[in-house]
């Protein structure tokens, strides 16, 4: 398949948009296949139509774009993605090849410059997204190795502007079985990066196919649910790997004209209302 999605645009109107406030839309763990149920891909492309109708400035993907790692399953994410009237970026999971998402998405939306791991930054006038390579073949939970956190060193103290690093994996334990064990490799590493540069305002992930925050460093992890396929989980039982069929889900995260930083959750699951307070 040719590669024909829309290229988002990097340049002077968003960096405009950002001056005031800043809305990011984010989207987590679409596991779409190809030929098989078209659940996930027909939850995505409700997910495009309802950010689209609210205008964020930006759109973050998380990771585990594929489900099988094929590249016709990037391709079809990246021919739904290319709906969105946003620019979108991507960061790789644990289910997706690096290769095969460089084929399928335009570079502007994937612009690492390094091959070992696809990390890159994206400059705005108030804030820096830093996109975090985690994935590793041998560590489904993550993995942070000494080039990885030199890089976000370096990147960081390239300025002291409010920033987002932007992974497919937390980098915390969260109570989770399936993602706890083992933890992600690596992540004392990334915690003596994250420590030393207090402009850090979030750590956007998902992998846990779950809304998840914790503190780590001082610093608020979200991670963002799944398209439409939540983790059984229960605080009071180890629970097997499976999974609800749920409805779509993701992540509106704001920067306030005043600088602060808020995290919504959108469901797209038809509830009857709206009513009035009495």
């Amino acid at each position: 398949m040719a590669k024909t999605c829309r290229r988002p645009s990097h340049g002077p109107a968003w960096k405009a948009r950002v001056a005031g406030s800043m809305k990011i839309a984010h989207i987590s763990d679409l596991h779409l296949t190809v030929g098989g149920e078209a659940r996930m891909a027909q939850n995505l492309e409700m997910l495009v139509a309802h950010i689209n109708a609210l205008s964020p400035d930006m759109v973050l993907v998380s990771g585990d774009i594929t489900h099988n790692a094929l590249l016709t399953e990037a391709e079809r994410a990246a021919e739904i993605l290319a709906k969105l009237t946003a620019p979108y970026y991507l960061t790789p999971g644990n289910h997706d090849r690096r290769e095969g998402l460089q084929a399928a998405f335009p570079a502007a939306a994937l612009p690492a410059e390094q091959q070992a791991h696809l990390s890159y930054v994206i400059e705005g006038e108030t804030l820096r997204i830093l996109a975090l390579d985690s994935t590793d073949p041998d560590a489904p939970n993550g993995r942070i190795c000494q080039a990885r956190a030199a890089w976000l060193e370096a990147a960081l103290g390239q300025s002291a502007k409010p920033a987002l690093i932007f992974m497919h994996h937390p980098p915390m334990k969260c109570g989770v079985e399936e993602t706890d064990c083992p933890p992600m490799q690596g992540a004392d590493l990334l915690a003596k990066v994250v420590a030393r540069h207090l402009q850090i305002e979030r750590i956007l992930c998902g992998h846990v196919h779950l809304p998840v925050q914790a503190l780590w460093q001082g610093r608020l992890v979200c991670a963002a649910p799944s398209v439409g396929m939540r983790l059984s989980w229960s605080p009071n039982a180890r629970a097997s790997s499976q999974y609800f069929s749920s409805p779509p889900a993701y992540l509106w995260h704001m920067q306030n004209s005043d600088g602060g930083f808020v995290s919504h959750e959108f469901t797209l699951d038809d509830p009857a209302g709206p009513f009035d307070f009495t």
